[in-house]
């Protein structure tokens, strides 16, 4: 079989930082017959003399019928995908190669300054197809591959009940910036004695592929990080991937939403506190007009507690003032790590979610219920009764006050004080450790709303050791 070489594209422009914050589209016509493809873009000037200060671009292919390729978001100063029927390079999707117009898309996430009034970056983009002679391949839906693995409910142990299961909902691996193969990932998160982990990595669900011969051993949720300009966003339980081309500041997160929810998945704001531009290209929440009760989640707690740029505690006060607006969004944790030094950090908090059974579907289930405890090792059991003799004992429900509540706080390494917080006050209601720390109080009056924080020493302002998501008070 005679196979040839061909340039499908061969560019050289420079930008100014003019062009920051925008989406450059080239469109390609790959010939019929073409068995691999390869995109690589480069760029120079990179870094601007700070590991947190580099000029960032990235490309995302999309082929004739408007499916996603592949996603090279990564670290350094050239990114390349590779796409071929049987394999292809980290972040894009293998299959057959359809003839037809293909969309290569650059984003330009930062392009700064260079100290002379203007930023100047010099790019160079070439796209290169290898085409067999005598084994044509069709134009046309067919040709598409598959998006994803579909839903496997295979019990990450022989135990099948309703129980509390722990896991970590924001991680990344070579598909994106990260240093980790999925394998590598998933291992140290079954070390680690996690029930279930999400792999989010950016703009892509490619890894997704690598995930169903871990389904004995950990439970797998489809994430990937739907990372624009102006916010990121962790989407759970996804088959095909998002298109945020359309995105704009003004709203533009509507239409991610509704991409994700289409496919029944879930979608969490991420680290909303945290430093943006130009330390993090979107990283911040800058979107401007945003219906917060369209979302399902948000991540107030984002690698260690104390991480200067992430901001967790103000992510905990943005969501505080949303439960006072009557926005019922679920509080999640992620350790949003891209390898092995981030894992080491000793307040890394994990989302402990009360589901029905070891399914990504009943993990989903509970985080959309608000059945989730956040933590970084101690475990919280409470009991409330309400003025009409309702008792409860999990986050999400709904009581009556005023209540009398019982509480159990255990594996705590340190003296902590337990808090109970609704809108506008915060009680303490028990201190001790390390090891179990109790507390029974009658007559609590909640407003709309009422959670449970341990927070290390005896100050409302220390570092969170534990936080509940809501229980909600009804109306007389």
């Amino acid at each position: 079989m005679a196979v040839a070489a061909l340039t499908l594209l061969d560019l050289a422009g420079q930008w100014t930082h003019r062009e920051r914050h925008r989406h450059h589209e080239f469109p390609i016509e790959v010939p019929a017959g073409t068995v691999e493809l390869t995109a690589r873009l480069s760029w120079h000037p990179h870094d601007m003399g700070d590991a947190h200060l580099s000029n960032s671009l990235a490309l995302t292919l999309w082929d004739p019928d408007g499916g996603f390729r592949g996603s090279a978001v990564r670290r350094g100063d050239a990114n390349d995908l590779t796409i071929g029927p049987g394999s292809a390079s980290p972040g894009a999707l293998a299959g057959p190669i359809p003839a037809g117009r293909w969309i290569l898309n650059l984003d330009t996430g930062l392009i700064l300054p260079d100290g002379r009034g203007a930023g100047f970056l010099d790019w160079t983009l070439e796209v290169r197809a290898r085409v067999a002679g005598d084994r044509p391949v069709a134009a046309g839906r067919s040709t598409r591959p598959a998006a994803g693995a579909a839903e496997v409910s295979v019990p990450v142990t022989e135990r099948r009940a309703a129980g509390w299961y722990r896991g970590d909902l924001h991680s990344h691996t070579l598909h994106s910036d990260g240093s980790f193969t999925v394998d590598e990932r998933l291992g140290r998160a079954v070390e680690r004695g996690l029930d279930f982990i999400a792999i989010t990595d950016h703009n892509t669900i490619s890894h997704h592929r690598e995930l169903d011969p871990w389904r004995d051993r950990i439970i797998p949720i489809r994430g990937s990080e739907v990372t624009t300009f102006h916010g990121h966003m962790n989407v759970f339980g996804l088959r095909e991937a998002i298109d945020w081309r359309p995105e704009r500041r003004g709203g533009g997160a509507a239409g991610i939403v509704e991409q994700a929810h289409r496919q029944g998945a879930l979608v969490s704001i991420n680290h909303p506190s945290s430093f943006g531009d130009p330390w993090c290209v979107g990283c911040h929440w800058d979107f401007a007009r945003v219906d917060y009760s369209t979302f399902d989640a948000m991540e107030i707690w984002n690698g260690g507690w104390a991480d200067v740029e992430t901001a967790n505690e103000s992510n905990v006060a943005l969501w505080t003032d949303l439960l006072d607006a009557g926005i019922r969004l679920t509080a999640i944790t992620g350790t949003d790590s891209h390898g092995p030094v981030d894992d080491d950090d000793p307040t890394l908090g994990f989302s402990s979610v009360h589901a029905t059974e070891p399914t990504e579907a009943a993990i989903l289930e509970g985080i959309r219920r608000g059945r989730v405890v956040l933590s970084s090792g101690p475990r919280v059991a409470f009991r409330a009764r309400g003025a009409d003799g309702t008792e409860i004992t999990l986050p999400g429900e709904t009581i009556r006050g005023p209540i009398e509540l019982e509480v159990e706080v255990t594996a705590l390494e340190e003296t902590a004080t337990i808090w109970f917080v609704t809108s506008g006050a915060s009680t303490a209601i028990g201190a001790g450790g390390p090891g179990l720390v109790s507390a029974a109080r009658d007559r609590l009056v909640p407003t709309s709303w009422w959670r449970l924080e341990v927070r290390a020493g005896s100050a409302p302002s220390g570092d969170i050791r534990a936080i509940t998501n809501p229980i909600y008070v009804r109306a007389r």
